[in-house]
């Protein structure tokens, strides 16, 4: 995986400065619908509260609608410290509202990992665990990093277009919660079995590429369902990543789902991978195309990189 400092390495004592004077106020909203979300709450609140935070304002959602309204008008503090628990559904719903390509004034985000599969944390050096993560609120330090965008809508971590989609599609809210990554297994299986490969045309900074495929993700983050599936996508690379598992049989997608678990790469032949800052991915018919786990629109869509458009708070150690 790239490391955060790869663009940002001169910048590393500014940003160390600035995080000793990282606002101790803070506002907090988590995402209740969220598998971990509601019963965290609480813990989350005492946790700041030990660590010298004055919570400005504090939001338990549980409705998912609400988050880009109560995200947009914490955005406009930037004197705040604004931190967000959830998942990837959630981070890439409320991610816009913090974005700020052109280098406008923007509020410093710290992310609380509570979801299911939470690759976007995974993707960044988050800890997992509750009581380290809310340490990165203390002591990390704020970097710019990339974010993705679909159409007019931004992402944090990934597009997908195939089985993953179907799966996103398939794996209701209440299925997560109880069941958990289980969840997303049991609607794989089922719709693996009746899954077919579809003509897809991307077209891209070097042309245009034209695929059989399975699967199509376009990676800012390398994690997909808590698994590490494209090594070489990283935050701070200035491009997105497009990783392909070509058809026509079935057999290729399983076969590299199960060498990604094993940390291995694509067997030869398997997959095309392309790099680009821009694309427009056309498919034969129009299929559902998720982003972090949450359908949002049909092909054709067009993706693009904006790079160093959210400030983030990072663990110190990701900066040697």
């Amino acid at each position: 995986m790239t490391d955060v400092t790869t663009l940002h390495e001169d910048g590393i004592e500014s940003h160390a400065a600035e995080s000793r004077r990282a606002p101790r106020r803070v506002v907090l909203i988590v995402n209740a619908r969220s598998r971990r979300g509601q019963r965290r709450f609480e813990a989350v609140q005492r946790l700041l509260g030990e660590r010298g935070f004055l919570i400005a304002a504090a939001h338990a959602v549980a409705d998912p609608a609400r988050l880009g309204g109560i995200a947009a008008a914490a955005a406009a503090q930037t004197d705040h410290l604004v931190v967000v628990g959830g998942g990837d559904g959630t981070i890439s719903t409320v991610v816009g509202a913090f974005a700020a390509p052109d280098g406008r004034a923007r509020p410093l985000l710290g992310l609380l990992p509570l979801g299911t599969a939470n690759s976007f944390a995974k993707a960044l050096g988050l800890p997992l665990e509750l009581e380290r993560a809310v340490d990165v609120l203390c002591d990390g330090i704020p970097t710019d990093i990339d974010l993705g965008r679909l159409d007019d809508r931004w992402f944090a971590n990934a597009v997908a277009i195939g089985l993953p989609a179907d799966i996103a599609r398939g794996s209701a809210h209440l299925a997560k919660r109880w069941a958990g990554r289980a969840a997303y297994l049991m609607v794989a299986a089922a719709r693996l079995a009746r899954h077919r490969s579809f003509r897809c045309s991307v077209t891209h900074d070097g042309g245009t590429t034209v695929v059989d495929a399975l699967d199509v993700r376009v990676a800012n983050g390398g994690w997909q369902g808590g698994v590490l599936v494209a090594p070489a996508a990283g935050v701070v690379t200035g491009d997105l990543l497009i990783r392909m598992i070509k058809g026509p049989g079935r057999r290729a997608l399983p076969r590299t789902w199960w060498r990604a678990l094993r940390g291995a790469p694509p067997a030869p032949g398997d997959v095309v991978t392309l790099r680009t800052r821009t694309a427009t991915i056309a498919t034969d018919r129009p299929r559902p195309v998720s982003v972090d786990g949450e359908v949002v629109a049909e092909t054709p869509v067009r993706v693009a990189v904006a790079p160093g458009a959210l400030r983030i708070l990072l663990p110190r150690e990701r900066h040697g």
